[in-house]
């Protein structure tokens, strides 16, 4: 840590300014204390790391007793610098004892940032969020770089942890984005319009711009947005509904071992799934699962039953899908940052989606009359023509918004 108490009370930031000497003095005389667990900790300021606090070894149990890395030290102190340039009241490390946390900056009134560069519980991420936001706090999460990794131009490799720290602009788009930071380049990272392809393969647009440069009271809202949406290129879905058509039967969790024998109830398998099923639809964010799965569920469960010329009822789908998360074959995703948002409205588009594909027709608010079923295709080649069709119709129509290019 980069702040430490006296006895007084008095903090001590290291990036203040002090020397080694003055700090040397202090710690002979006084002593510095944790503003946690109010033991004593010793100054850590060699020549070559970044100078810190840390607790005496084995002597606390406390919980910012937990070692940083160099790099995490660096991160804090370079965005620190940056803060206090736009907002010179900005605290390093400031720690609210009502909640027992300590971002690792506060930005008055009502900012705090937390650079992570390491993943922690998805119960302690969120436990976290609330804490500050019970205390009045916006919670702003900065991701290590190093967690980051680029595919191609346009997917990327996420861990899964990093879906919690996803943020919406909703005025701008309603797909997430995360924000990264890495302190050997100084330099900020947005990658936004996430599409999820899988837990932690996604499409989206990265942006960077260098740290000096970076505002925390715009962030990148000053970039100038995509006119035509989110695009990305259509070949690469269909070649990822490829991929899951020939890899799904390899998956053994429970949420595949019930599709596929969903499937074989109707005479298929999980590698000739449905065209109309595997498609992107923008609040697909919100499920953990590929569009493929939870899709097929959809198709399978509570449209491929109901005759033709019968109604489908979103009330229907959504009870049966809401029975399929409880039973654990779907996950709806923890997004603790972002509002207003539920897997009901993914289904919602789908359901739209199979209007169409010619499925099914509107004929309310929320209740749609079956027209036919979709095709179960009995050989891969017929499987990936049909994905190749309702793709090109969807771009044709202006259907699939994320996606563009020639087929």
């Amino acid at each position: 840590m980069l702040v430490a108490h006296l006895i007084t009370g008095k903090r001590i930031n290291l990036l203040a300014g002090y020397t080694r000497e003055e700090l040397k003095s202090i710690q002979n005389e006084s002593g510095f204390y944790c503003p946690h667990c109010k033991e004593k900790v010793r100054i850590k300021a060699g020549n070559l790391k970044i100078w810190h606090f840390s607790h005496l070894p084995g002597l606390s149990n406390c919980i910012l007793s937990s070692g940083e890395s160099i790099y995490h030290l660096l991160g804090k102190k370079l965005l620190y610098e940056q803060a206090i340039k736009e907002f010179p009241e900005t605290l390093l490390e400031p720690f609210f004892p009502e909640i027992s946390q300590r971002p690792d900056l506060f930005i008055p009134p009502g900012g705090a940032i937390e650079f992570q560069c390491s993943t922690i519980p998805a119960p302690v991420f969120i436990d976290r969020c609330k804490g500050y936001i019970n205390c009045g706090l916006a919670p702003v999460w900065i991701l290590s770089k190093k967690r980051l990794k680029r595919l191609n131009a346009s997917t990327f490799q996420i861990h899964s942890f990093d879906w919690l720290a996803a943020r919406t602009d909703s005025s701008r788009h309603p797909l997430p984005s995360l924000l990264y930071f890495c302190p050997d380049e100084a330099k900020v990272y947005n990658l936004s319009s996430i599409v999820p392809v899988t837990s932690t393969r996604v499409y989206g647009k990265l942006h960077s711009i260098p740290l000096s440069d970076y505002s925390f009271k715009t962030g990148f809202h000053h970039l100038p947005p995509n006119k035509n949406g989110a695009l990305f290129q259509a070949k690469s879905w269909l070649h990822r509904k490829k991929q899951w058509r020939l890899h799904a039967f390899k998956q053994d969790h429970l949420t595949y071992h019930r599709l596929k024998i969903l499937f074989l109830k109707h005479r298929s398998a999980i590698a000739y799934f449905p065209s109309e099923a595997g498609m992107p639809v923008p609040y697909a964010y919100t499920l953990h699962e590929p569009s493929f799965v939870w899709q097929s569920y959809v198709l399978l469960s509570s449209v491929v039953p109901v005759p033709i010329g019968e109604l489908v009822t979103f009330s229907a789908v959504f009870n049966h899908f809401k029975w399929l998360v409880s039973k654990k074959l779907i996950t709806p995703r923890q997004l603790p940052l972002i509002h207003g948002v539920h897997y009901s409205f993914a289904i919602m588009q789908y359901l739209e989606l199979l209007c169409f594909y010619g499925v099914m027709k509107r004929v309310g608010k929320k209740d749609f009359v079956k027209l036919k079923d979709p095709v179960f295709p009995n050989t891969m080649d017929k499987a990936i023509a049909n994905d190749f069709i309702l793709m090109e119709a969807g771009l044709k129509h202006g259907v699939n918004i994320l996606f563009s290019g020639k087929m």
